[in-house]
């Protein structure tokens, strides 16, 4: 199949549903019917459905779910019909492809029809969700599965997510990055800063993506290609469905840390402030990927740059998903981060004491190199109310904990600190 470097996101929409075209976007050409009631209703809808009779197609899946709720035929029928009565068709984008600047061209779309889209996914989502709920419980008869419309599932989704970018003039392939050394594919959450009261619903919609394509990962090489141009890297399929599964995971991930406390977002998107933010010395230490890295016993507390972030995609090796190692840029090569005064020491650049994920995940000691010999005083919990008072000491000009008391009680960075690079730590600060 010929790979086009630059597609924009509406021929990406096209070229998605031209792939998932079998499945949730158009009509059913045939139906087994049996002798009884509800086969027959639900032979009934997709009759009127052929027809283009949607509200009397509806009516007959409603039906036949009413009597016996475990009829896949009949929660698909009834998606189906939901999709055509929102006029929801995702070949209308295309209309919004025209331009010229190369940006994103749902930026010109106006607020109304944005919302009238987004209205409409989500009005489909109250009939495919409890049905995904039911198919992966073994609720239904199985004739139609969540991977069935896994594909389409997926194309919808990132279409709601393009749309919520929108929102903020913002273009979706921003959230996606693709390495080439190492080959891997990657989120940038902190394009989600930006979009303000959207951000939870865009957070569970990356969600179901994931979930999207866990189901069914055969569908990640033609949908990610569409909607990530720069995924073209991957020459193989299989490397890029090993990448999008790796991703899967991180999106579940981080959008049931959002689901369980919102607070969470500011996790995800305000990460890399170059300032040492839990009070224990070190600088951006942490990096997303739900372990302690400097041994403090604490989790993704004071992250660097999510965008460094390179996630494992070779399972030979390596254990799927978990981090395979960081990339700087030239901005961190001059970060301080264990406040020894001395920036860009190569052991601030080298991550986790063994470069294989599964003896890491096996040990579960995912220190940092650079923080191996770093001692910390105090049980857990004495330690994170005195690294509460030190990181709210703030004013070099009235120091409430000086230098020594953060040795003594802290420990960790801490310990590299000179009197000169103490005072270093308050720039920048309230």
């Amino acid at each position: 199949m010929k790979r086009i470097k630059k597609l924009c996101l509406y021929a990406a929409i096209a070229l998605s549903a031209g792939f998932v075209g079998c499945n949730l976007f158009n009509p059913t050409e045939s139906v087994n019917i049996d002798s009884d009631d509800t086969d027959a209703l639900t032979y009934e809808g997709y009759i009127h459905f052929r027809n283009s009779e949607y509200s009397i197609a509806r009516v007959y899946f409603e039906r036949t779910l009413a009597v016996d709720s475990t009829i896949s035929e009949a929660w698909y029928g009834l998606a189906k019909c939901i999709l055509n009565q929102q006029k929801l068709n995702v070949f209308e984008l295309l209309k919004y492809a025209n331009n010229k600047d190369g940006q994103n061209a749902l930026a010109n779309m106006d607020s109304v029809t944005a919302n009238h889209y987004i209205a409409a996914i989500d009005s489909v989502m109250l009939v495919l969700d409890p049905f995904i709920q039911r198919d992966t419980t073994g609720r239904t008869d199985g004739k139609v599965t969540y991977k069935t419309i896994s594909a389409s599932y997926t194309v919808l989704h990132l279409t709601k997510a393009a749309l919520l970018f929108n929102k903020s003039r913002q273009n979706l392939t921003q959230m996606f990055q693709v390495t080439t050394e190492p080959l891997s594919i990657n989120i940038d959450w902190s394009s989600l800063k930006e979009l303000g009261e959207s951000s939870v619903e865009m957070f569970e919609t990356i969600g179901d993506i994931g979930q999207a394509i866990k189901a069914d990962p055969s569908i990640a090489a033609d949908v990610i290609r569409a909607y990530v141009p720069e995924a073209d890297a991957f020459v193989k399929d299989s490397l890029l469905t090993l990448a999008a599964e790796s991703m899967a995971d991180y999106m579940i991930n981080a959008s049931d840390a959002v689901t369980e406390n919102e607070d969470a977002i500011l996790t995800y998107t305000s990460v890399g402030d170059r300032m040492d933010s839990d009070g224990d010395g070190c600088i951006d230490e942490e990096i997303l990927d739900y372990h302690d890295n400097d041994g403090d016993g604490l989790v993704d507390e004071d992250m660097r740059d999510n965008k460094l972030i390179v996630l494992e995609t070779d399972i030979t090796k390596h254990k799927l998903g978990q981090v395979k190692s960081i990339n700087t840029n030239e901005f961190y090569d001059l970060v301080d981060i264990d406040g020894n005064g001395i920036p860009g020491e190569i052991y601030e650049r080298t991550f986790y004491i063994n470069d294989n994920s599964n003896s890491r995940d096996a040990a579960q000691d995912y220190r940092i190199v650079t923080f191996v010999n770093l001692t910390w005083y105090f049980d857990l919990d004495a330690r994170k109310v005195n690294m509460n008072k030190a990181k709210k000491d703030t004013n070099p000009n009235n120091i409430q904990y000086d230098l020594k008391w953060r040795q003594d009680n802290i420990g960790g960075c801490w310990n590299n600190y000179t009197e000169e690079t103490f005072l270093k730590w308050f720039e920048g600060r309230n």
